[in-house]
């Protein structure tokens, strides 16, 4: 290379270097730039504040309260971006002392002006210790200190508040769990954040200018959440406990009888279409009611916690109490109807038979006059239930009904039992001979000696119920089979004629389908002519 040449190459890294350098040094100009433009934005914000907050110690409240805070806001959206500008900036470089130095002076008037509008205990600047001089560095630890800090100020308040009003709350389960959950989190949010202050002070000295006041402010904050730990944790477990469904073994239990409590009281129309069991319902009227109050009682912890148990229980009670309230409604106004429409049964009946009689038709007293004389006696039984005084005038009623009635069918006695005839044989189900087995056993405690000409189930299926049933102050789930097995047997004393024993056969679906067999009337009760029929039609 000619000496030229070298010295040009020279010059050339020469000229690169200074324009490295002056690159280098523009840009670090720029971004001081850059900070005091931030600064500057924000010192006009925190101004504002400041002359809104002079002489007071909390701030305005309402729209000028909202106008302040979002003033601060944006002074905060000025220093941050500042602060990371500086890390970035070389020491040394012109200008970056002063912005340092602004940058502290607004991160102060922040955090003084906060902890107004917050009502933090953090002390004003005015008020912090004159101790040893902290390092920009040190300096930007203490402001993260005191930024965590805020946050542990902030809960620490929450905490002292939530617990001035739960204190006054006289029984303390009825505290919402949620929320004692949420001011746990609270306290566990605090306690994280304040772990962040100690490990920062840590790094400070002790004598550091603010650091003591930070360290007192801190104390104060962890005394509140300690407090607040040592009030909220022994009522969290109790409330845990008693929403614990692993504590209601029997909820179940419970659940499933109101539940089918509320549908036995759920159809009204039973009045009409089934009586019978129409007056057993009324009859368990209260006891149904005092059963879903007990409930209810029992679970009311739970239903004033908000829990699934509770709102579950709560609505089928609340169902309950309705279709309870509307079948109640509706038996009012059957007992009113019931009087009239009994008597007008017995007069039917009355009727049927003065007119069998005089046209000499026996079959109307093994046909339409049961008939008749059946749905009497469902509404009797109902009126019972519903009202004992009428009901027993109109039992009287009936009974006297059945002794007129058994005059004039004993007047066509012969014609009766000789129209008589064998039922329909409908039931082949596979316990069919189960059913005869038991029928027989039942009939056979009536008279040991008997002989059976024929059987007939005129049923083609089994009648099933599932109810609970109320007895001796306990309630019992009934879940069974009817099927009516009718044995035809000589009569002992008229060798030319056959009894019809009706056996009403009972299947427990709770014990295995046991079976057992009721026989309608006992040997030694006196029969009707339609409960014989003569031998030869016997087939």
């Amino acid at each position: 290379m000619s000496v030229i040449a070298f010295k040009h190459a020279r010059l050339i890294t020469a000229v690169l270097t200074v324009v490295a350098g002056f690159l280098f040094a523009s840009a670090a100009s720029a971004d001081i730039a850059k900070v005091n433009s931030h600064l500057k934005r924000a010192e006009v914000n925190l101004q504002s504040v400041a002359v809104n907050l002079e002489g007071r110690t909390s701030p305005p409240g309402g729209s000028a309260g909202k106008l302040l805070a979002n003033r601060l806001e944006q002074a905060l959206n000025d220093i941050n971006p500042a602060k990371e500008l500086l890390e970035k900036i070389p020491a040394g470089t012109e200008g970056r002392d002063d912005a340092v130095a602004r940058y502290t002076a607004a991160a102060n008037e922040y955090n003084r002006l906060r902890a107004i509008m917050t009502g933090s205990d953090e002390p004003a600047p005015a008020q912090q210790s004159q101790g040893t001089r902290l390092n920009y560095q040190q300096e930007e630890t203490l402001s993260g200190a005191r930024f965590n800090l805020r946050e542990v100020e902030a809960g620490a308040n929450t905490l002292t508040t939530a617990l001035e009003k739960l204190r006054e709350v006289e029984d303390q389960l009825t505290i919402d769990y949620r929320e004692v959950d949420g001011l746990l989190g609270v306290i566990e949010n605090a306690r994280r954040k304040s772990g962040f202050v100690k490990n920062a002070l840590d790094k400070l000295p002790a004598d550091g200018a603010g650091v003591p006041e930070v360290k007192q402010a801190l104390v104060n904050a962890d005394a509140k959440v300690t407090t607040a730990a040592d009030f909220l944790k022994p009522l969290n477990e109790k409330l845990r406990k008693l929403v614990d469904p692993a504590n209601y073994p029997e909820f179940e239990t419970d659940r499933k009888r109101l539940s089918e409590l509320s549908v036995m009281f759920g159809n009204p129309m039973v009045f009409q279409t089934n009586r019978l069991l129409a007056a057993e319902t009324v009859a368990q009227s209260e006891a149904a009611k005092n059963e879903c109050v007990r409930i209810a009682q029992k679970y009311a912890r739970l239903m004033h916690q908000r829990t699934d148990q509770g709102r579950s229980i709560e609505g089928i009670g609340n169902s309950f109490l309705r279709k309870h309230a509307e079948f109640m409604a509706q038996a009012e106004t059957e007992r009113a109807a019931l009087p009239g429409a009994i008597r007008d049964d017995l007069n039917k009946a009355l009727e049927h038979a003065s007119n069998a009689v005089a046209q000499q038709k026996p079959l109307w007293f093994t046909g339409g006059i049961p008939q008749v004389m059946g749905f009497a006696e469902e509404r009797v039984v109902l009126l019972e239930a519903l009202d004992e005084e009428a009901g027993k005038q109109m039992r009287a009623e009936l009974e006297e009904t059945q002794k007129q009635l058994k005059t004039q069918a004993d007047s066509l006695r012969e014609l009766i039992i000789r129209e008589n005839r064998m039922p329909k044989d409908g039931f082949q189900g596979e316990d069919r001979e189960k059913a005869i087995k038991t029928a027989l056993s039942a009939w056979k405690v009536q008279q040991e000696e008997f002989d059976v000409l024929a059987i007939r189930i005129p049923s083609e299926n089994w009648a099933r119920e599932t109810k609970w049933t109320y007895s001796n102050g306990t309630w019992y789930f009934v879940d069974r089979s009817k099927l009516q097995v009718r044995l035809f047997v000589a009569d002992h004393e008229n060798p030319e004629l056959a009894i019809d024993r009706p056996i009403n056969i009972w299947k427990d679906h709770q014990k295995g389908d046991s079976m057992i067999g009721t026989p309608l009337y006992g040997f030694e009760d006196k029969l009707q002519p339609s409960d014989y029929l003569l031998k030869s039609n016997v087939k």
